[in-house]
């Protein structure tokens, strides 16, 4: 994994001229989407050559810039329609009302985050169900 403070556009544009390139998206970290929407909930997060910050580090896993799943499937489109480079990170969230052990992952993770219920969860639905 590449550290997040490294990923700044000046590194970009350099990694680009090397390999020739004029476009290029890179998965930093994350998991890949589990078959079934309603065991996990995904947020994503997206540094491109049009982020303001100096690097992806004060962009990645940042309440401020979080989207979910219908956000990060249409901000990549359009960036990658326009050519824009960009890295992306995502982070997976375990659904509540499922038949995870909430106490037992609460107790050995006591500052995890959990994903509302899916029918409770009101954002946008992508084609393969995920929120």
């Amino acid at each position: 994994m590449i550290p997040s403070k490294l990923i700044t556009k000046e590194n970009a544009k350099k990694r680009l001229e090397d390999r020739g390139l004029d476009f290029m998206a890179i998965f930093v970290s994350g998991s890949n989407l589990h078959p079934n929407p309603r065991m996990y909930k995904y947020y994503w997060w997206i540094y491109s050559m049009e982020s303001q910050e100096k690097s992806a580090a004060e962009v990645f896993y940042t309440k401020a810039y979080r989207l979910t799943t219908k956000e990060f499937e249409e901000e990549s489109i359009r960036l990658q329609d326009n050519k824009i480079s960009f890295a992306y990170v995502n982070r997976k969230l375990h659904r509540l009302g499922t038949t995870f052990d909430y106490k037992k992952l609460k107790e050995k993770y006591p500052d995890m985050e959990f994903a509302p219920v899916y029918e409770d969860d009101n954002d946008e639905m992508v084609e393969n169900g995920h929120k």
